[in-house]
C-alpha cells in the first residue's frame, strides 16, 4: 500500500535524526521520523547519558580525598548500584518523553518500525510504501563483535551489560582503544571492581598530543588503575570462577582471572536498510558523505555514526551534521566544518580536544607555534587540585590563526567550546590572549596558553 509522501524522511530517531527532523520542520517541511526502538538513540539510552551519570557518581567518590583536605570528613561511604540504575532509568525515560514532545511541537510525524529504502525517494515501513523528496539516513552504529579467540563466551560483553546488571563485576578486563572504555574502567574502579584496561596501541588516546597522553596516563596511575598498552588477547579459557584471559603484553605473556571482558568497538549500522536499491555499498565501513552530508545519490543524505569511522562517533557530530543535512534538504546551502569537532572523553580528569594536533598541523604544511598553561599554575586549579591539568593551543606562526585547542582537566569539555568558537571564527592568538576570562576560573588558562605561544605569559615561571 502506498501512502502520501513527505518533504524529508529521517531514518533513525537518535541525536542526529531528531536534530535533522526538527530543523527541516522549522524550515517548513513535511517531515517524518522512522524509529523502531527508543527515541534518543545510543547516546541517550545506552551511551552518553547513562554513562555520563556514572561518571558523575565516580567523580563524587574520586574527590573524597580532596574533601578531607578541605575539612569535610565522611565517616563511612557505601555505594548502591541498583539505586544508580533506578535514577538512570527515570532520567532516560524523562528525556525520551522530552524528545517526543519536541517532535510533536514541530509537527514531525513519528512512524514506529524498521524503515527500508526501496529505490531513490522511496521508503517502506510496516508494509507501507511512501515517497519522500529527500531522505536522511541516521541509523547510528552497532556493537562489533571482537575478533580475539574465545569472544563467543557469554562473559564477553559490551557496555549495554552494565546498564541492566544487578551488580557490578568483581574483576573486569576492558579491551580496546575507544575513549569510552577509559570512562567505564574508571567508574568500575571507583565502585570497587578490580579493573584491567588494555589496548593494542602504545598509549591511550594515541591520536592526541603527547602532553595530553602523558598527563592522562599519570593521572590514571595515581588513581590506581592498571593500564596495559601494546597488548593483545591471545585467548580466553572458561574457568569455574570466571574466565582466564591470556594476554600478550609487549612480547610477554600474562594471565589474568576475570569475571567479564568488556569491549565497545562499533561500526555503522545499515544492514537490511536497502542501500543496494540506491546503488550504495552495504559492505562499506560507513556511508561516505561530503561537507553537505550528501551521499552522492541525489536527494539522499547520511549523518552521525552511520556516516563516519568509529573515532568520529560523537553525538554532537551527529546533531551538527543533522542540521546541515536538513538545511540542504530544504534548499539551503550549508556545510559542516570538520575542524570544529570536539574529541572528548568524560573521565576524571576530562580530556577535550578540538582542531589539529601539533603533528597534524606540521603535516598539513603549517609553520606551527604552540603554547601551554598548566592548570596547576591556575589559582582555581590550585584550589581544586588540578595537578595533571593543562591547556595547549596550536596556531599558525605567520598569521597567528588558532588551529587546535587541547585540554585535560576538570571542565575540559566545557572549555573546549571556546576552542570551537576560536577555530570557527578564525580567531588569532592575539585575540585569544586578550580575552578577559572571569577570575578565578580554569578558563583563564586558555588565554594564558595563547600568551605563552606569543612569548609573553604572565603567570608562568
Amino acid at each position: 500500500m502506498k501512502t502520501d509522501g513527505y518533504d524529508v524522511t529521517v531514518l533513525g530517531g537518535g541525536a542526529g535524526g531528531v536534530a535533522a527532523a526538527i530543523r527541516a520542520a522549522q524550515l517548513g517541511g513535511r517531515v517524518a521520523v522512522i524509529e523502531d526502538k527508543h527515541l534518543g538513540g545510543l547516546c541517550m539510552n545506552r551511551g552518553c547519558v547513562p554513562f555520563g551519570q556514572m561518571m558523575v557518581a565516580s567523580r563524587f567518590l574520586s574527590t573524597l580525598s580532596l574533601a578531607e583536605e578541605m575539612g569535610i570528613k565522611a565517616a563511612k561511604v557505601s555505594t548502591d548500584y541498583p539505586t544508580l540504575l533506578k535514577r538512570q532509568e527515570e532520567l532516560v525515560t524523562f528525556m525520551r518523553q522530552g524528545v517526543l514532545g519536541m517532535l510533536n511541537k514541530n509537527k514531525v510525524k513519528l512512524i514506529r518500525g524498521p524503515g527500508k529504502l526501496k529505490g531513490p525517494g522511496t521508503v517502506t515501513v510496516n508494509g507501507e510504501t511512501f515517497s519522500s523528496r529527500k531522505i536522511i539516513i541516521a541509523t547510528g552504529s552497532q556493537w562489533l563483535k571482537p575478533d580475539f579467540p574465545g569472544s563467543d563466551l557469554p562473559e564477553v560483553v559490551n557496555s549495554d551489560y552494565l546498564l541492566t546488571a544487578k551488580s557490578l563485576p568483581r574483576r573486569c578486563l576492558l579491551f580496546g582503544d575507544n575513549p569510552y572504555l577509559i570512562e567505564i574502567a574508571q567508574f568500575l574502579h571507583h565502585f570497587g571492581s578490580r579493573v584491567w584496561l588494555a589496548t593494542r596501541d602504545k598509549t591511550l588516546l594515541a591520536r592526541e598530543n603527547k602532553t595530553i597522553r602523558t598527563r592522562l596516563a599519570k593521572a590514571l596511575q595515581s588513581q590506581g588503575l592498571t593500564v596495559l598498552t601494546s597488548t593483545e588477547i591471545q585467548h580466553l579459557k572458561k574457568k569455574r570462577d570466571g574466565v582466564q584471559a591470556v594476554l600478550k603484553i609487549k612480547e610477554k605473556e600474562e594471565a589474568v582471572a576475570v569475571d567479564l571482558i568488556l569491549t565497545v568497538r562499533r561500526r555503522a549500522s545499515f544492514a537490511g536498510l536497502g542501500l543496494e536499491s540506491v546503488g550504495l555499498n552495504e559492505q562499506a565501513e560507513f556511508i561516505p558523505v561530503n561537507e553537505r552530508m550528501e551521499t552522492g545519490v541525489e536527494g539522499l543524505y547520511a549523518i552521525g555514526d552511520v556516516a563516519a569511522p568509529e573515532e568520529r562517533h560523537y553525538s554532537h557530530l551527529a546533531s551538527s551534521g543533522g542540521i546541515v543535512a536538513a538545511e540542504n534538504a530544504m534548499g539551503q546551502k550549508s556545510t559542516f566544518d570538520q575542524r570544529t569537532m570536539v574529541r572528548v572523553a568524560y573521565m576524571h580528569p576530562q580530556v577535550a580536544c578540538v582542531g589539529l594536533t601539533s603533528r597534524e598541523a606540521k603535516q598539513a604544511g603549517y609553520d606551527v607555534v604552540d603554547g601551554s598553561a598548566p592548570l596547576s599554575m591556575n589559582p582555581f586549579g590550585m584550589i581544586i587540585a588540578q595537578n595533571e591539568g593543562i591547556v595547549e593551543v596550536v596556531a599558525d606562526r605567520k598569521y597567528g590563526e588558532i588551529l587546535g585547542v587541547h585540554i585535560i582537566g576538570d571542565g575540559a569539555a566545557e572549555m573546549a567550546g571556546q576552542g570551537v568558537l576560536a577555530i570557527q571564527m578564525e580567531a588569532t592568538l592575539e585575540e585569544l590572549a586578550r580575552a578577559a576570562f572571569p577570575h578565578p576560573t580554569l578558563s583563564e588558562s586558555v588565554a594564558e596558553a595563547a600568551r605563552d605561544a606569543l612569548g609573553w605569559p604572565l603567570y608562568l615561571p
